[in-house]
């Protein structure tokens, strides 16, 4: 067990949980100083008597969802947050509890229409002195209103191309709302751009929300950018909002969903990952008309845990291809997707599964080959132009000029 003085946690809360749930299997505190408790050998019973628990103690449903069996709930009561999920294929009841966090949770019932064409843009990542590997990751979402999600942005040289792509999208430099900026995970190819957008564009947008997830400080090693640099990037975007967020938790922005399919304090409640690739985010974006699958850099670990618990409503229309194209997931997993169009937020130097470069044959090449010959999917890669679809059209994604 994982952090022994927060075993008694619920007896600094507000509901005794201990005295329903019985002692945690295991803890663990997250960077921002949220908890979560995990239950072995628990039934959707128990998940459904905590939420009358906290209903009956005052708390509002923020948002709740089933996915292949596994239930999903967030509450709220001021600034505290309660987000518990219980996952049917292991029988797990988890519950992640904060003072504080509720008070960063995106806006609950936004305006959902528009008339602007939701889109999808990959940023343009060429080789240059910075990306010499040919990776990082940056894409832009445009909502039906005309707001933005921005996930990662890739190297500090895709700062001004991000901005002058946020311009062009929105028709002018005034009034860019960012609803949502998501850094998928501490790596300096996913969120060097915003350090740097940091520094040049901060008072020429609103960002609303940043997502992140940050684990425990002792667990990172030295990819501490969530825990140093990250809260003063954040402070220069005004009144921009810092959310730490957890497996099964769900956001509406506009006319799109945003489901959190996996969060890290779920992986490192086992312990910490060889693999820091794994402490990434994953989520989904869908609505009735399309959907997108964003993998960031996980591995096999996740993906593999992704199937189990989620099932076939795993499925997507379209996916970004996890780390680079050089993740160690099979391709099995990406079969089992039944995508169409494949993001691969990386260059031709790094997808060619013939080169030495970076041993690329060992590093997953056979399944970008099997991928690529099977003729089933569009494959997007990033160096050549900044690729963009239509939300919901069954045209092939067009290149999207800044000129």
């Amino acid at each position: 067990m994982r952090r022994e003085k927060f075993s008694t946690f619920f007896e600094v809360s507000p509901i005794d949980m201990n005295g329903y749930l019985g002692e945690a299997t295991q803890t663990y505190e997250n960077g921002d100083g949220s908890v979560l408790r995990s239950y072995t050998g628990k039934t959707k019973t128990e998940f459904y008597n905590v939420c009358a628990i906290l209903e009956g103690k005052g708390y509002t449903l923020y948002s709740r969802s089933e996915k292949n069996g596994s239930l999903f709930a967030t509450y709220t009561k001021g600034n505290e947050l309660f987000h518990l999920y219980w996952t049917a294929d292991d029988q797990r009841l988890n519950v992640v509890t904060s003072d504080t966090a509720a008070a960063a949770l995106p806006e609950k019932d936004p305006v959902t229409t528009g008339n602007k064409t939701t889109t999808i843009t990959q940023l343009n990542l060429p080789l240059t002195t910075q990306n010499i590997y040919s990776n990082g990751m940056g894409y832009v979402i445009r909502l039906a209103d005309g707001s933005f999600l921005v996930y990662d942005g890739g190297y500090a040289e895709q700062a001004d191309q991000l901005y002058r792509t946020l311009v062009a999208q929105n028709g002018s430099a005034d009034g860019i709302v960012i609803r949502a900026w998501l850094i998928t995970h501490a790596h300096s190819d996913h969120f060097s751009c915003l350090k740097e957008f940091s520094t040049r564009y901060a008072d020429a947008v609103t960002v609303e929300t940043f997502l992140i997830a940050a684990l425990n400080a002792s667990d990172v090693g030295g990819n501490k950018f969530l825990h140093t640099e990250f809260p003063g990037i954040a402070a220069r975007f005004a009144g921009a909002k810092v959310c730490t967020v957890h497996t099964g938790m769900t956001f509406r922005f506009c006319n799109l969903t945003m489901e959190i399919l996996f969060a890290p304090d779920s992986l490192y409640i086992n312990g910490v990952s060889s693999d820091f690739n794994n402490s990434g985010i994953v989520s989904r974006l869908f609505n009735e008309e399309d959907s997108i699958l964003f993998l960031g850099d996980v591995m096999n670990d996740v993906t593999s845990r992704l199937v189990s618990i989620y099932g076939e409503t795993l499925q997507t229309r379209q996916c970004q291809v996890a780390h680079h194209g050089v993740g160690n997931s099979p391709v099995e997993f990406y079969e089992y997707l039944k995508a169409t169009t494949l993001w691969y937020p990386c260059g031709h130097k790094l997808y060619d599964w013939t080169s030495v470069f970076a041993d690329n044959v060992r590093r997953n090449g056979s399944v970008r080959k099997a991928l690529d010959e099977s003729g089933k999917y569009e494959i997007l890669l990033h160096d050549e132009f900044a690729y963009q679809r239509i939300w919901g059209s069954a045209d092939a994604a067009t290149p999207f000029s800044l000129t």
